[in-house]
């Protein structure tokens, strides 16, 4: 017969602990939960509103060529989407510009000065282009490759004399005059003033990748950046001027070698001088079909806090970023197909997630969507339009007949978003795969949700924080792939917020909430990154990489997430030893995105939770690795400061409620300071004491005893930095508080 002993107290207080733990990631396996807190405000670098004019863009401008006037007005006002992009205008205009006859190799500022008024009177004339001036407020433009001057003479058709752009005397002085007398004769401020200026300006697309066709170095293109820029800002102060407008950024590659080329030269070089830093982010899912070159995850998180972290040490500030372009790599040459918009919609949504987080230095997002195809975007081998575009001739998919224009799949995206506004409020996901984000308007409330997972989940909802207000109806917009690999934009209406949604495959689902008052959002939660002292780091076997962050603020209820850069060849270890002020913290083994199998080595961020009461004005980072290659390219801490204290369900799921004791609600007890290295003391105790013991995270008991009331104290200098848990009983009620040991 089996004898069942007693256990001490403590051991069973812990292991039903441990059960309830275990019963609760039992029965929420293969679910994630999203936790939306409707009255706490997150800002990011003080920003909380939803910009439309950042985010909801498409490559065009006031006088694109829109297949109708219909067309254009209910695209623009009906999804409230804004004008984006244009790189056409200045090579065009530079080719048939006059030389200076008195000044060879110059552009002719006369010339410039009345084309430039002949300009501004025909745009005068088109009055229907005036109408969405309004929608301008991103608007960039910028110049290509074949404008570098690299010595070649070529004779334009159309005009005779084209510049003989010489570098031998005078550099890239000639080439900034023409761009800044080009923004200040072609442009004005509206209406009959003429077409307003764009506000930013990407000196050349994609430099850096074609230098060797140019026949030049990256060091001369960083040089070209900023004697332009310098001078499109004397003659127009009013535009930004940024680059390098960066192709394919794997900084990874050849171990870093790529970053040190290409990145760090431009900052070093042209950093100081430029507004903004421009790149574009493209998913690759045409080589592997199943996990493909994906950067939408973690390697998009470290292509941006890597550019963040050198430039704020190079240059004492955080500069703002133009995404120019985004989306999904597709084959071009081939007939249109609904399929390969759906690669589009999928990474525009899930990369457009990202960088919403990022409202304080994201100044443009733009998907790389064009309007129609044009002479120029033809492919020249079979004749097919450029893919990334918003419309089609009937004609073009298979089964189909017409010469009329039609939408094609793109449009989704921007039907999915047309709602979508207010300030932004707490979330938060237990799976870092799962992204979430939301929005408060008056009476209305937007949660997005995207997929990263190649399966489709199911996401269970707490919604919360929306007082006595009560929810009148719930629209459901789900944009999917269907089964033939055909994106789907389903709309689903209910009178009740449901639990769980179910969310396909890379997909996007966003709830409409509708409330009978509006939601009073009076909490907040104030985000913001700090920033190593250093950056860039080789990682060799066993051997600690430190790191200082100083200057943290802290409030008395907050979040942190220490942002760890990563790039290394696959199979090397992702799950390095960390400490953070002495204290070890443990490192997920999950991160945003795929393992990166389909890319040549892994660069992404892992985001690792830190306890909060671990964060100190001056904080010390400590990693080790197992074994040696690859670098930690970035460190940051992301801290978020709560006004009041926010219970997640993740920490719900590791720490459930004790049960069986009687809480009367009479006293709270309270330790200080916390975290600490050598005693404990305590507010709230009950003048008669109170039994305490103390267990290591496993249940392991360390140390027991009674607290004499207020005077009562617990030497712990004797125990290992670490997390432990201290349960206080008095009567029939019991506590159980988090300690932390640290040097």
């Amino acid at each position: 017969m089996l004898e069942l002993k007693a256990l001490p107290m403590i051991n069973l207080q812990f292991s039903f602990l441990t059960l309830m733990g275990l019963l609760w990631s039992l029965s929420t396996q293969g679910q994630d939960i999203v936790d939306i807190n409707l009255d706490v405000k997150h800002s990011v670098g003080g920003v909380s509103e939803l910009d439309r004019t950042k985010y909801m863009l498409v490559h065009a401008g006031v006088d694109d060529n829109w297949p109708s006037d219909a067309f254009q007005k209910q695209f623009l006002e009906d999804y409230d989407v804004y004008l984006g992009r244009n790189n056409g205008s200045l090579p065009w205009n530079l080719s048939i510009c006059e030389e200076d006859p008195n000044k060879p190799g110059w552009p002719s500022v006369s010339y410039l000065q009345a084309e430039g008024e002949k300009q501004v009177n025909n745009y005068k004339a088109k009055t229907n282009e005036h109408l969405y001036e309004s929608r301008t407020s991103r608007y960039m433009m910028g110049g290509q490759e074949g404008m570098y001057p690299n010595g070649q003479h070529e004779i334009n058709p159309q005009k005779q004399g084209l510049l003989n752009w010489t570098m031998a005397k005078d550099g890239y002085k000639p080439l900034a005059e023409f761009y800044a007398n080009y923004f200040k004769y072609f442009f004005g401020n509206g209406g009959a003033n003429g077409q307003p200026k764009p506000v930013y300006v990407e000196v050349m697309n994609e430099p850096f990748v074609k230098a060797g066709s140019l026949g030049t170095t990256r060091d001369n293109l960083t040089q070209m950046h900023s004697v332009v820029a310098k001078r499109i800002r004397e003659l127009n102060p009013d535009i930004k001027v940024g680059g390098y407008s960066a192709a394919h950024p794997a900084y990874e590659a050849t171990d870093f070698n790529h970053w040190v080329k290409n990145w760090k030269t431009f900052i070093d070089g042209a950093g100081a001088d430029m507004d903004f830093f421009a790149l574009h982010l493209y998913d690759n899912v045409q080589k592997v079909p199943e996990e493909g070159q994906y950067r939408a995850g973690s390697n998009v998180e470290a292509i941006l806090d890597m550019v963040e972290h050198y430039g704020y040490l190079k240059l004492g500030e955080v500069k703002p970023f133009c995404i120019s372009e985004y989306g999904c790599l597709n084959t071009e040459g081939e007939p249109f197909s609904k399929e390969r918009d759906w690669n589009n919609l999928r990474s525009f949504n899930t990369i457009m997630m990202q960088l919403l987080e990022r409202p304080d230095v994201i100044d443009q997002a733009l998907p790389f969507i064009l309007l129609r195809p044009g002479a120029w975007s033809v492919h020249k081998e079979t004749g097919q339009p450029y893919a990334h575009r918003l419309f089609r001739q009937k004609k073009e998919l298979a089964g189909e007949t017409g010469e009329e224009w039609v939408y094609t799949e793109i449009v989704k995206f921007y039907q999915l978003w047309a709602n979508v506004k207010g300030t932004r409020v707490d979330t938060k996901s237990t799976n870092p795969d799962t992204q979430v984000d939301a929005y408060v308007d008056g009476n209305k409330a937007y949660v997005a949700i995207n997929n990263l997972h190649h399966t489709t989940r199911k996401v269970n909802l707490n919604l919360d924080g929306f007082g006595d207000a009560t929810v009148q109806s719930v629209l459901v917009r789900h944009l999917h792939m269907e089964n033939a690999g055909v994106p789907a934009l389903d709309e689903n209406a209910g009178t009740s917020a449901p639990d769980q949604i179910d969310i396909g495959r890379e997909a996007t689902v966003i709830l409409e909430y509708t409330f009978d008052k509006d939601i009073g959002i009076t909490n907040t939660s104030d985000e913001t990154k700090y920033f190593a002292g250093s950056y860039f780091q080789p990682i060799t076997a066993n051997q600690q990489i430190e790191f200082t962050i100083n200057g943290v603020a802290s409030a008395d209820h907050g979040e942190v997430i220490l942002r760890l850069g990563v790039g290394r060849d696959h199979g090397k270890s992702l799950s390095p030893s960390l400490k953070v002020n002495g204290s070890t913290v443990e490192v997920p083994t999950n991160w945003r995105g795929n393992d990166q199998s389909g890319r040549d080595r892994f660069f992404g961020v892992l985001e690792i939770p830190v306890p909060y009461e671990l964060l100190e004005v001056d904080n010390a980072v400590s990693v080790v690795f197992p074994d040696a290659g690859g670098h930690v390219s970035s460190v940051q801490l992301q801290v978020f400061n709560f006004s009041r204290e926010i219970v997640r369900s993740e920490e719900k799921k590791v720490e459930p409620p004790v049960t069986g004791f009687e809480d009367s609600g009479l006293w709270k007890p309270e330790i200080y300071p916390n975290p600490t290295s050598q005693k404990i003391y305590f507010k709230n105790i009950p003048e008669r004491s109170a039994a305490f013991s103390m267990t290591n995270l496993m249940g392991m008991p360390l140390k027991t005893g009674t607290i004499l009331g207020h005077s009562g104290s617990i030497d712990i200098s004797d125990v290992s930095n670490g997390i432990y848990l201290l349960r206080i009983k008095y009567q029939n009620q019991e506590n159980i508080l988090k300690v932390i040991k640290a040097n």
